[in-house]
Formats: structure tokens, sequence, C-alpha cells
């Protein structure tokens, strides 16, 4: 099946090749933000991604049921474990809970799991995956990092990434990929071969925004249309090591990185960037050339 997805060359061979591939996957397993000093996209909307026409599943389509896949334990035992929604032949990847203190990205990223659990034709023309909480050992310690105190978006084995921590906070790990949770995120990543990823944070300073990697500047401005957050190329700060450097900027996949304010609610910023998330699994892409 692997080397059946590498060898098609046509772009509807791709298509039903990668379709297929998720497909068996999926049957065989069952706080910094964004600086305001960091660069704003200019006006216009690129055209890398185009709306869906509505906030609607498609007439006649419907979703297959909600599933599980099991990515490991963290450092401490706990689960690392993706719900999969849908069966389209587009795969989008949300992410939640990278960094253990920000708690609006895992109620937001929970919410949108319970979302699709609820309504199950929002995933019909697609298959969406929820990686719910990505660093469960921060999460129950209210810290950045995991268990040993590894910042995850500062340890992937991107072309940039480099030793030594970086202030207080932003410790890259002793090497790339060096953590157990950091190599669930890949294993998704390979498993899956996503269209897009959303990587959900939060920031204790409100500086909200869609941050984009890769090409992935149209999926920003469709989801700031919905939110009304800045569309940012840059934090405004080196994030050596990051999802978004090794997924977006190596890989070339379309990866946002939405900034939620922690100063809402979990159950407000839902109601915010509902839409948001929505037009991001839904979004339409031109089909490769």
């Amino acid at each position: 099946m692997v080397r059946m997805f590498h060898r098609a060359t046509g772009p509807v061979c791709r298509r039903l090749a990668k379709s297929a591939f998720v497909a068996a996957i999926l049957a065989a397993a069952g706080a910094t933000g964004c600086a305001p000093q960091a660069r704003m996209v200019e006006p216009g909307r690129p055209t890398d991604f185009l709306p869906h026409p509505s906030q609607a599943a498609p007439p006649g389509a419907r979703a297959s049921g909600h599933r599980t896949l099991d990515l490991g334990r963290s450092a401490d035992g706990r689960p690392l474990v993706m719900e999969v929604f849908g069966s389209g032949p587009k795969t989008v990847l949300f992410i939640g809970g990278i960094h253990g203190d920000e708690t609006r990205a895992l109620e937001v990223a929970r919410r949108l799991a319970d979302y699709l659990a609820a309504n199950p034709d929002a995933a019909a023309a697609t298959t969406v995956a929820v990686l719910v909480n990505a660093n469960p050992d921060g999460a129950a310690r209210r810290t950045r990092g995991n268990a040993a105190g590894v910042d995850l978006n500062r340890n992937f084995p991107a072309r940039n990434w480099r030793p030594g921590t970086i202030g207080r906070r932003e410790n890259p790990g002793p090497a790339p990929a060096s953590e157990v949770e950091t190599r669930a995120i890949i294993r998704a990543v390979e498993m899956l071969r996503p269209d897009r990823i959303v990587s959900l944070h939060s920031t204790a300073r409100d500086q909200t925004c869609n941050n984009f990697d890769g090409p992935a500047e149209g999926l920003a401005q469709l989801m700031a249309a919905h939110n009304g957050y800045p569309v940012l190329a840059s934090v405004g700060h080196p994030t050596f090591g990051s999802l978004g450097n090794w997924a977006g900027v190596d890989r070339g996949l379309p990866v946002i990185t939405l900034e939620l304010p922690q100063s809402l609610s979990g159950a407000e910023s839902w109601q915010r960037n509902r839409g948001a998330l929505l037009e991001a699994a839904w979004a339409a892409a031109p089909p490769p050339a």
C-alpha cells in the first residue's frame, strides 16, 4: 500500500492512493503568543485555498463513525489518543495541548472533537483527525514542557533545530525528536499524510493570531474571516525545531498555529473559533499539478 502511494503519479491516482492508504491504516488500527512586532500579511486574499460555500456538509454526504487511534504513551504512561471522524479523500489533522499550560487550546480541541462526534455529517466530505492532548504530562503539571521539561514545539527534527535552552522556557531537548510525545505526533503525520495541520495554542497575553507555515497563507486568511485574528507569517521570534518548521517549512505542508486568548473561557474561545476551525477542515485547495 505504501509503495502504491509513492508510485502514483497523476493527480487522480495520488488522491485515490492516499484515500486507500488512510482507510487501510484506520481499519487496521481500529504561552508565547504572536508578538506584536511580527509581520502581518499584506491585504488581499491568496488563492492557495478557496472557502467552502457554506458551513454545512455537501448534500447527500454521510460521515463514517467516530474511531480512535492509539499513538502510544507519554513518558509518565498517559495515553496519547487520536480521534478520527469521516473518511473523505482530504485529511486534516488538529493538534491540541503541545504546551501543557495552554489550557484553552486543550479545551477548544476537546470541544472540536465533541462537536464532530455529535454532528457526524460535519466531517462527511473529509477525514478529520483530532489529537486533543499531545502533552498529557505537561497538562497534568500545568507546565509548558513535558515530564522532562522539554518544550515539544522545539523538539521536532526540523532542519533548523538547535540545542540549548532559549530563555527559561524553550528547552529543545537533548536531540531532535528525543521525546515520546514528539515521536507520537510524527507518527500521526506519517500515518495520516494530512493535507494540512492546525495546531492549537493559547496565549496569556492575548496576542491572538492565525500564524502560518508552508503554503497556508490563504487558509490563514479564510480562518481570519471567521475569528478576526491577524494573519501572521512570523510570531516575531525564532521557533527552532517547531512543528511549523518541520511540517510546514521542511515538508511543504500547510500548517496553521492558531493562538487562542487564555483570558476567554473555553466555551467562549470555541464559539469565537468554531467557524474558523470548520473552515480549516472544509476549505478547498487546488488539485496538484
